[in-house]
C-alpha cells in the first residue's frame, strides 16, 4: 500500500520536531568544571548558569562540577534531580551562617563534606541522594540547632558529624549499610539504624528506610512546548491511519 500524501506530510514534521529536541539538548555528557559558585545574601548567583532562580527558590539546570557555597537565608536549593560533584576534598553545600534553608532533589558526589552547616539553624534536608562522602554531613557550633535531615540516600559514606550543636532531627532516611529486616513489609526497618555517637550515647534514625529514595528530575522548561507537539501531532497521525484502516475494513 502507497503512503497517502498527508500520512507523510506529518511524518515529515514529527521527524523535524525530533530532530529539534535533540539539537536543543545543551552538551550532553560534557563536563566542564566551574568557578566557585556563591549564592550571596544579597541573592545573586556567582560562578555558574547552571542555576535558575524564582524569588527565593534556586534549581539546578545541569550537573555541577564543583560545590556551592550559600549565604542568603530563607532559600530552596532544588537540585531537580541534577548533581554537584566533587574530587574527594571540598564541600558540596556550603551553609555557614544559614537559616531556613532548604537542600532537596539533589545528587551531591564525591566531597569531603557533603554538605557543612557552621552557626546555623533550622536547616532542611530531605530528598537528597549522597554518594562516597567520607562525611556526607557535618554541623558545627550551631547553637539554634533545629535541623532536619529526613527522607535522603546515603551511600558509600554514612557518618553525620555534630560538634558542639545540638542534635539535629534525623529520621526515614536510607542507609545502603542497614542490616535490619523488614517484618512487616511497610518499607521501615524493625529496629533503628545506629549512624553515629560513642559507648554512652547512639544517635539513631529509628525509621530508617528499606530502599533508597528516588529522585525524580524534573523537566526543563523549554522542553514542555516541543514534547507537546510531538505527542499532539502523534495522536493526529495515528488518528488519521486509523480511519483510513476502518474505511477498508
Amino acid at each position: 500500500m502507497v503512503p497517502m500524501v498527508g500520512d507523510r506530510r506529518a511524518a515529515l514534521i514529527l521527524l523535524l520536531i525530533l530532530c529539534s529536541v535533540l539539537v536543543a539538548f545543551p552538551n550532553v555528557g560534557v563536563v566542564k568544571a566551574e568557578d566557585t559558585i556563591y549564592i550571596r545574601a544579597d541573592g545573586i548567583v556567582e560562578g555558574t548558569d547552571k542555576i535558575q532562580r524564582d524569588g527565593d527558590v534556586y534549581t539546578l539546570t545541569s550537573d555541577i562540577f564543583g560545590g556551592i557555597t550559600v549565604r542568603r537565608d530563607f532559600i530552596v536549593i532544588d537540585g531537580a534531580g541534577y548533581a554537584v560533584r566533587g574530587r574527594g576534598e571540598g564541600r558540596g553545600i556550603d551553609l555557614k551562617g544559614c537559616v531556613n534553608v532548604t537542600v532537596q532533589n539533589l545528587q551531591i558526589i564525591d566531597f569531603l563534606s557533603g554538605i557543612r552547616i557552621v552557626s546555623g539553624a533550622n536547616n532542611i534536608i530531605k530528598n537528597n541522594t549522597f554518594v562516597n562522602n567520607i562525611n556526607p554531613i557535618s554541623i558545627a557550633y550551631s547553637g539554634g540547632g533545629g535541623h532536619v535531615i529526613t527522607e535522603n540516600s546515603f551511600i558509600d559514606g554514612t557518618f553525620i558529624i555534630v560538634w558542639l550543636s545540638p542534635h539535629p532531627t534525623v529520621d526515614r532516611n536510607y542507609w545502603d549499610d542497614y542490616n535490619g529486616t523488614d517484618a512487616d513489609g511497610d518499607g521501615i526497618g524493625d529496629i533503628p539504624y545506629v549512624y553515629g555517637g560513642d559507648q554512652e550515647t547512639k544517635y539513631m534514625d529509628y525509621h530508617p528506610l528499606m530502599v533508597p529514595v528516588p529522585i525524580i528530575p524534573e523537566f526543563p522548561s523549554w522542553i514542555i512546548l516541543p514534547l507537546f507537539l510531538t505527542a499532539t501531532l502523534g495522536i493526529l497521525f495515528y488518528s488519521k491511519r486509523l480511519r483510513v484502516c476502518l474505511r477498508h475494513f
